[in-house]
């Protein structure tokens, strides 16, 4: 039996079972209700019959006193005839002194009806001449008492079958939010189509739980919108030469993005791919004129290499010019868009042998950077100042016009094996080097006015 009803259970929705559940309590709680009712009911009918019957009989006693006194049967048959209605009163019989009966009126059979019988002594001059049996009809008050009962409890059952179809339709309303709710999770788990839940809520849990959920979807769609525009930055090189690991000394520039994350908390995820992917195109730009190649590298920092797949003899001056004229685009851009104005950017340049290793993804050849050249380069790119460049001393060394350059002394830093490393703040390059740079914003940004 307890098997069946689990197996039962298991087949009925939450809504069918807490339909189920309040409609069996209700059900019980008005059958109780109508028992109680019905038995104080058939009490307080069944006292208020036997009063008015006492007072009758009381009253016809008296009427009877002559005629019992005087022994006079004819006039005792008439007013026993009279009085016996045959509804309250069924019947009654007029004993004497001896206890013989002189008058007898009513029913004889009384074996359809409930029957209370009531015994009053009739009396003159205080002595006892007899005394009165009568048979009171009781059934009026048990019909009423169970019709009562009757109508109780089909209200009983009928609030019971109203109150559970409303706790059913009411559970699935509540079940529908939370398969929406369900739907979401399970969308973001499964990294399929994120929509934010906009119907209102049944309750302040719902909403919290509503609320947390739109925060997770607006925090995967942000993430989403960074990882797509990200991915723009990966680089798809000519690998044709070298499919294998390999290991080149290449200039490297970090640029660590600054406020992305209180960006993604402000700004839908289609306007905070919109600003990364003009960021990109002034990446793009900065990397494509002096042969640097853009790549993803983790969290919130975007690496370019120098020398790659070609080398070239000026690889680092590249990688500081490419910096400089990255920077002069972002602050030449930040001059009317608000928007970007958000965002703030700390770079490092550095010098080292990295590891080569391409990648297959979606059909395309693409390539990972590997080596503690790439972590020191992002290390650096950390102890940068905003809208600053901070270069390694291994970069300064592969610099042919490091004399023409202006430096400022930078940090000395201890990396993970112990080594210092001396640094320099870049104050200024060569002046034909700037003046080329300061072109190369105008044109690009004449440029992007056209588009």
């Amino acid at each position: 039996m307890g098997r069946s009803a689990v197996k039962m259970s298991q087949r009925l929705t939450t809504s069918q079972q807490w339909a189920a559940f309040i409609a069996i309590a209700i059900l019980i709680t008005g059958l109780t209700f109508s028992y109680l009712v019905t038995g104080q009911l058939r009490q307080q009918l069944l006292a208020q019959q036997q009063q008015l019957a006492t007072s009758l009989v009381k009253d016809a006693s008296i009427l009877l006193r002559s005629s019992l006194s005087k022994d006079d049967r004819i006039s005792a048959n008439m007013i026993l005839k009279d009085w016996v209605d045959q509804e309250l009163i069924l019947s009654a019989t007029l004993y004497n002194s001896t206890q013989q009966p002189i008058a007898e009126q009513g029913l004889v059979e009384l074996g359809g009806y409930d029957v209370f019988w009531l015994n009053q002594i009739v009396t003159d001059n205080e002595q006892l001449i007899g005394h009165l049996r009568v048979a009171i009809n009781m059934s009026q008050a048990y019909d009423i008492s169970q019709r009562n009962a009757a109508l109780l409890l089909f209200s009983s059952v009928m609030l019971s079958v109203i109150i559970g179809l409303l706790a059913f339709y009411w559970g699935e309303y509540l079940l529908r939010a939370n398969q929406q709710q369900i739907q979401a999770l399970e969308n973001l788990h499964n990294n399929d189509s994120l929509t934010l839940i906009n119907e209102g809520a049944n309750s302040q849990n719902d909403q919290a739980l509503n609320n947390a959920i739109n925060s997770l979807v607006r925090q995967k769609q942000h993430k989403t919108a960074v990882k797509k525009s990200f991915d723009n930055f990966m680089a798809s090189p000519n690998l044709s030469k070298s499919k294998s690991l390999t290991y080149h000394h290449s200039a490297l520039l970090f640029i660590e993005i600054q406020g992305l994350k209180e960006l993604q908390q402000r700004l839908p995820a289609n306007e905070l791919s919109n600003i990364l992917n003009d960021y990109h195109q002034l990446l793009s730009h900065a990397a494509k004129l002096y042969n640097g190649t853009v790549d993803r590298y983790m969290g919130d920092g975007i690496l370019i290499i120098f020398g790659y797949p070609d080398k070239d003899p000026r690889d680092a001056s590249h990688c500081l010019y490419a910096a400089q004229l990255f920077l002069g685009l972002v602050q030449e851009l930040q001059r009317t868009d608000f928007q970007l104005q958000q965002l703030s950017f700390k770079l490092s340049a550095h010098w080292g042998p990295v590891l080569i290793a391409p990648l297959e993804m979606n059909q395309q050849i693409q390539f990972s950077l590997i080596g503690d050249t790439v972590h020191w380069t992002a290390q650096l790119a950390m102890q940068s100042k905003e809208m600053q460049l901070l270069v390694s001393q291994d970069l300064i060394d592969q610099l042919s016009d490091a004399e023409q350059i202006l430096w400022q002394p930078g940090p000395s830093l201890m990396d993970l094996n112990a080594n210092e490393h001396d640094t320099r703040w870049l104050d200024a390059l060569p002046d034909n080097a700037e003046k080329l740079i300061d072109r190369q914003v105008k044109h690009i940004m004449a440029m992007k006015e056209k588009v």
